[in-house]
Parts: structure tokens; sequence; C-alpha cells
């Protein structure tokens, strides 16, 4: 499989196989696109040298484009055309930084649309004139004509009409022209996703061979349905270049299947902090969270639930200013899995990582020694009493322009369902307790004998210890007098949206009405975060 070394700073060279993109990926800041930067003044002689033998090519397309497309297009020659792109002049005696960056190559916002339009239709007169040649000569030889050419300029026909079948492209020397739905509009004209996806297919398809392309933010502008579609293309119509590409998209990292990844983690303004990252060797983290914890400067908070759940929405809310980024993984056992993981794995050591669970019927030892972990329980059985703590249900009287009384009436009502629901909670927590005790006995790091388990679970759940666990659960729940002891042990799913129809409000509405006012700056905004977060923990 053919290859291309590339040099890295203070890490020598490292070989990249032909068709296998490199992700580079880090926090906002972490210095990736300066990074890119010295990777083309260390690899390309021309970058900061004129009149220089070109070894390895480096073309980076930065984040920062002017993507404009003029009425006209000015073709040159194909030599002119060439340089103009690939050194933004076509004086001979220049280099990149001086032509192309202007000295501001981290910065600079390019206009190089007209320079690839340009090469592109130079590169197919080229084409043209190569293959009039070829055909003048058989026929001169008396030898079978050659097949006709497919040119540069039908290539990227072909791919933007297979991307946006509706849209069909004519690309011609006077124009770029657009028909869809049975109207013609100029190029100029276009979105700003057309112009992307026309200005990145002209990029790719105008490199020389050889070339590491650097790609800066590759789904910018681009709508989802087409970023894989597009790079995939591109990637299989170059499989002579190696792709770099600079995001922060996670579905377009995880996109590119068997990638080399670049963890930056660091820039001091000399020098980086950064790993060749072996996915395969952090089997315990899924693929996208990996991805979402090394491209976040924050702490890590992984929470339960989903990205459209209440409670992520509720959490973001509470720890908006405590500078953490919340992650929600599904259940509580998979947040405990998550923080865990961290541990196992030296190069994530830099990153602190916490979790929060909801409290459930967990006991005072269990939270103890998950808090030694860095994982932390809520002061609520789950998260959605938040919804419905007392001090929340005085508030929402007012805010809700309730009749006065429905706050007591709400408290009455969580104390009958409680009422109700209580021997079927004891049995649980009874359950809960029992799991808890059974995993104290780890089987997996020593060897017993049958007769050993039998004895310990004998201990364990012997009668008179079933009846002793029972009668503390039921001590517990019968103490339990007030709306926020009860909150505390009470683990009904749907409690918040139960609580609606006390105040007249559609049962799915209430917990929506209060992270609205979360949301929109309301002015109880502060009155109501100050009652939730005195029933959540207080991370480091």
């Amino acid at each position: 499989m053919k290859s291309l070394k590339i040099k890295f700073p203070n890490d020598g060279e490292k070989e990249f196989n032909f068709g296998k993109p490199i992700i580079l990926l880090g926090a906002n800041g972490a210095g990736k696109t300066r990074f890119s930067i010295k990777i083309e003044e260390l690899n390309d002689p021309t970058f900061r040298n004129s009149n220089v033998e070109e070894n390895i090519l480096i073309h980076r397309i930065a984040a920062q484009k002017s993507l404009s497309i003029q009425d006209s297009i000015s073709i040159l020659d194909y030599e002119s055309s060439k340089r103009s792109l690939f050194f933004g002049s076509s004086y001979q005696n220049i280099t990149k930084i001086d032509g192309r960056f202007k000295y501001q190559p981290a910065t600079i916002l390019l206009n190089d649309f007209n320079e690839v339009l340009s090469f592109l239709f130079a590169e197919e007169n080229k084409e043209l004139h190569e293959a009039h040649e070829k055909d003048k000569q058989a026929i001169e030889e008396g030898k079978n004509r050659p097949d006709p050419i497919t040119t540069i300029v039908e290539r990227v026909t072909e791919i933007w009409n297979n991307l946006l079948p509706h849209r069909k492209i004519t690309l011609i020397g006077n124009g770029i022209y657009v028909n869809y739905d049975e109207k013609k509009y100029h190029g100029k004209e276009m979105s700003d996703g057309e112009r992307v996806i026309l200005y990145m297919i002209c990029q790719v398809l105008t490199q020389r061979p050889n070339t590491l392309l650097i790609i800066d933010e590759p789904e910018l502008h681009i709508h989802k349905s087409v970023i894989d579609k597009l790079w995939t293309r591109l990637e299989m119509e170059r499989n002579d270049c190696i792709f770099m590409y600079i995001t922060h998209d996670l579905d377009f990292a995880l996109s590119r299947k068997e990638a080399e990844v670049i963890w930056i983690k660091n820039y001091n303004g000399i020098d980086w902090e950064y790993d060749f990252l072996k996915i395969n060797d952090y089997k315990e983290i899924p693929e996208r969270l990996l991805y979402e914890i090394i491209g976040s400067r924050q702490k890590i908070l992984f929470v339960e639930g989903t990205k459209d759940s209440n409670d992520y929405s509720l959490y973001q809310e509470i720890y908006k200013d405590k500078d953490y980024h919340i992650i929600p993984c599904g259940g509580c056992q998979e947040v405990i899995r998550m923080v865990k993981a961290k541990k196992s794995y030296e190069q994530l050591n830099a990153i602190e990582i916490y979790g929060i669970v909801d409290r459930d019927f967990r006991n005072e030892q269990e939270i103890t020694k998950l808090q030694e972990d860095g994982i932390y329980c809520l002061k609520v059985a789950e998260v959605e009493n938040l919804f419905v703590v007392p001090e929340i249900l005085d508030i929402v009287e007012e805010v809700f322009v309730c009749d006065k009384g429905k706050g007591q009436k709400a408290k009455e009502f969580i104390k009958r369902l409680f009422c109700e629901e209580k021997n079927k909670q004891i049995t649980l927590a009874l359950a809960q307790e029992m799991k808890y005790q059974l995993s104290l006995f780890e089987l997996g790091k020593n060897q017993f004998t049958p007769e050993e388990i039998k004895n310990f679970i004998d201990e364990k759940y012997s009668l008179d210890r079933i009846k002793e666990f029972f009668e503390v659960k039921q001590n517990l729940f019968d103490t339990s007098d007030t709306v926020e002891k009860i909150l505390k042990i009470f683990n009904f799913k749907g409690m918040s949206k139960r609580i609606g129809e006390v105040f007249g409000i559609k049962s799915i509405e209430y917990p929506q009405k209060i992270l609205n006012i979360l949301r929109n700056n309301h002015k109880d905004k502060n009155r109501i975060l100050q009652a939730i977060r005195k029933y959540t923990p207080e991370l480091p």
C-alpha cells in the first residue's frame, strides 16, 4: 500500500497510508489550526522558500473563506493559473506564506474561488489538448483511436449532480449556472452550502498526486445529509492523496472510518502537547464519548438521560456557570461505568471527569463509596423530583398566577400519592438493598468454592437479615412525614407531570414551563435555581 511520511513538531516522522484519513481533534484554543500550519511548514519547502524543488506537497484549506463567485472566470495559461491557486500569485519568485497567506496563515480570509475555478478550466483545456494530440497521433500512425476522455470539469459536474440531483450544475468559462425546478440561476446566487460544496469538489480534484490535503472545518455550511457523502466520494476520487481534517463535528469525525486520530491537547505558543490516539486502546469508552471528552476544554460531567430529555436540560441550567461540559449517557450504570473507566487510561488523567446519578434507593454507604470515585448522588430519589421540591411548589403558585393554596395542595397530593405507593416502594427499596449487599461479594477478584458462595448468600440473605433490612426500610418510609423527606426516597416516574394537574396545567407542560423560566432569564429564574440547588450536589 502506498504511503507518505509526514514530519510532525517535536516527534520526527510518521508514515500514513493513502486512503486512510487523519483527524485532528481537540478543544477550542488547543492550537489545532496552528498545528496544521506547522505541518505545512515542516513538510512543504515552498511554504517559506521560493525556487526550490517540491518535495511533499501540502495544500491547506482554511476555515475562513470568502466564497464569492464572479460573473465570469478569468482563464489564465496553465502554469500561471496553477501558481495563482497554490501560491496566491502567478509570479515565479514567491512563497506560499507570502503570496497565498499574506504572512497570516492562521487568520487570513482566503479568497481564491476564482483561482480554483480558473485552474479547473486550465486543467480541462490541457486535458483536451493532450487528448486531441493523442487522437491525431493515432490517426497518423493508423492505430485505433483512443476512447473519449472524461475531463476534470465533467468529473466535478458528475459529483455535484450525484450529491444534489435536483440541482444540475453547468460549469463554463463565462460563468457557473445551476438549474433547479425549471429555473436557472448564476453561481453568485448560490446558497452558502452550495458554494462550499462546489469549492471543495474543485479544490480536491485540482490537487496534484501525493498531496497532503488539510481541510479546516470540512463541515462548515454543509447540510448534515450531504457531508459524509461528499467527503467519502472525494476521498475515493483522490485515493492518491491523504486527507487531514480539523473538525469540531462529532458526527463527521465518527463518519471517517478507521481514521488516524491526533489529539491536540494544548499549545503554549511555542510547542504542542499532542498524542496519536489509538481508539482500540479505549475499549471501555464509546468512540463518540471519547471524541466529546477530548474535544472539550471544560471539566466533564456525565449525567443520566439523553440530549432531548428534561434532566439533561435541567442539569445544563443548574451547572451553567460551573465550567462543566455535560454529557448524557443513558442510565445510571453507564454514568458510573464512564467515570470509573477514565481511571484506566493514563492519557485522560489530566481531564477532570465527574458524574451525577439519581439517589434512587441507595444507602449512605453506597453513596459515600460512589462519591469517592467522583460520582455524586442527588439529594432526591430521582431528577424528576427536582421539579416538585416544596420550595418550587410555593414559587410556582405565584409565577403561574394560581389560586392561593395551590402550592399546599400540591404538597398534599405528593403525600397522598406517597401513602398509596409506600408498600410497593418499600419492596423496591429492599430489593435494591439486597442487590447492593450481593455486590460487596466480588466474585471476580478471588476464587471461591461453591460452599463459600452459598455461605455468603445464606449470611446476607437469611430470613433474619431480610427482616432486618425490611424493618430498616419500613422505618425510613414510615418516618418520612414531610415533602422534603418523601422526595428523598420516593422513586416515582412521572411525578413532575402528575403535579401539573393540581395547578391546572397539562401534565407534560409543567416541567417544560419550569425549564422555560430557567432558559429565558425570567425574573424568577434565580429563585427557582436557588431552590433546586439545595437538592443537588456541590461539585468540585
